[in-house]
């Protein structure tokens, strides 16, 4: 890259390096290094208590870490410099925290605290309220306000400021389905078009998946994997990851040979043969299938496979209607579970206690090293190392 190019290159607008927070003797987020880029979009997903908030709190320079270095848009954040950087961040929390006046002095109010006449604060922050829907409530007291109102007016007041980096903890929370699913798409449209970079910790993977540029798995205190969405859920680093991230079918299964690139896999009482991301020799005998609900298909007995599917027989143990199609629970030798997702299949006969076949081809099913924390192959992935 030339210097030309690396001179109008933006700074990332968040970097933490060497990160460690402590609680009562306790390392409670310990991140060796975490990058997000100006105009990107990081989602952040993990269990409570997993260190999530904690991250967001020492990202807003809110929470001073115990240990190494914080920058905000490439400006190194010390005892001298937080403040001033610290109006170069917004924050919205799970609750808007709206203060008890109108709409339109809380939309107001973030630029008012960093110095601009109430005039031109409101202009601007009434602009925000009408891109988020909101603009007629200007005059309304805050305090009466709707749960998916409130939060429409948060997000309008910190996207007034113009920040470098939003901070978003649990948006969507509390929220009705609908409400969820209309505030979402808006959300994203504002950051792509505005170009702010934002870090948005939540709970739901599906959100994650939908609104990030990339993904985050928060566990205990550390990012368990990072990287683009579609690569995190494809290829999890390891079995608590695919778990949080919904994949319906963690398996536990026993390496016992291989068949060219295919590695075999007996699940205690099933064998099928999964394709690695690595060569098939050298694979441990302890591993995880990692496999999603909608790459099973299921059927009667007599209907055929596709060749070089693994086919198990099983009986169906459950069966229940979803908004999206039909999903069947298989019980298959030796107490394994597989569910499959089935959209438009002809499911009819296949009803509770019915003889079934499920069936995956191998590449549906992403094996996890049990004495690896860390996904096989790259694909834009990456598992972060512990110290």
């Amino acid at each position: 890259m030339s210097d030309a190019a690396k001179s109008t290159t933006p700074p990332p607008a968040l970097l933490l390096r060497g990160v460690v927070v402590r609680r009562d003797g306790r390392v409670t987020l310990d991140v060796p290094a975490l990058t997000v880029e100006a105009g990107e979009t990081l989602t952040l997903v993990g269990p409570n208590g997993a260190g999530k908030s904690t991250l967001l709190l020492v990202a807003a320079l809110l929470r001073r870490p115990d240990a190494g270095d914080v920058r905000i848009a490439g400006s190194l954040a010390t005892r001298r410099t937080e403040r001033a950087l610290r109006r170069r961040v917004a924050l919205v929390w799970q609750d808007p925290l709206l203060f008890s006046t109108g709409v339109l002095a809380n939309a107001a109010s973030g630029l008012r605290f960093r110095g601009v006449g109430r005039r031109e604060a409101e202009r601007r922050a009434m602009a925000w309220l009408e891109r988020f829907g909101v603009g007629a409530l200007g005059e309304r007291p805050a305090r009466g306000l709707s749960g998916g109102e409130a939060r429409r007016v948060a997000l309008a007041r910190a996207f007034a400021v113009e920040p470098d980096l939003l901070l978003l903890d649990e948006p969507f929370a509390a929220l009705d389905a609908p409400s969820r699913a209309e505030l979402g798409p808006e959300l994203a449209a504002h950051l792509r078009v505005t170009g702010t970079a934002a870090v948005l910790v939540g709970h739901d993977p599906a959100e994650a998946l939908a609104l990030g540029d990339r993904l985050g798995v928060v566990l205990a205190g550390r990012l368990a994997q990072i990287g683009p969405p579609a690569g995190v859920l494809a290829r999890p680093a390891s079995a608590a990851v695919a778990r949080l991230l919904g994949i319906a079918n963690v398996l536990p299964g026993r390496v016992v040979g291989t068949e060219g690139p295919l590695l075999v896999v007996d699940l205690g009482g099933s064998t099928v043969r999964v394709r690695p991301p690595e060569p098939a020799a050298g694979w441990e005998a302890g591993v995880t299938l990692a496999v999603g609900a909608a790459r099973v298909a299921a059927s009667a007995p007599e209907r055929p496979i596709p060749a070089g599917w693994n086919a198990l027989a099983g009986v169906v143990a459950n069966r229940a209607l979803t908004p999206d199609g039909v999903r069947l629970t298989v019980a298959l030798p030796g107490g394994v579970r597989l569910v499959a997702a089935l959209a438009d299949s002809p499911t009819g006969s296949l009803t509770v206690g019915a003889p079934v076949v499920a069936a995956f081809p191998p590449e549906a099913a992403h094996p996890i090293r049990n004495d690896a924390p860390r996904p096989a192959g790259d694909g834009g992935t990456q598992a972060i190392p512990r110290r």
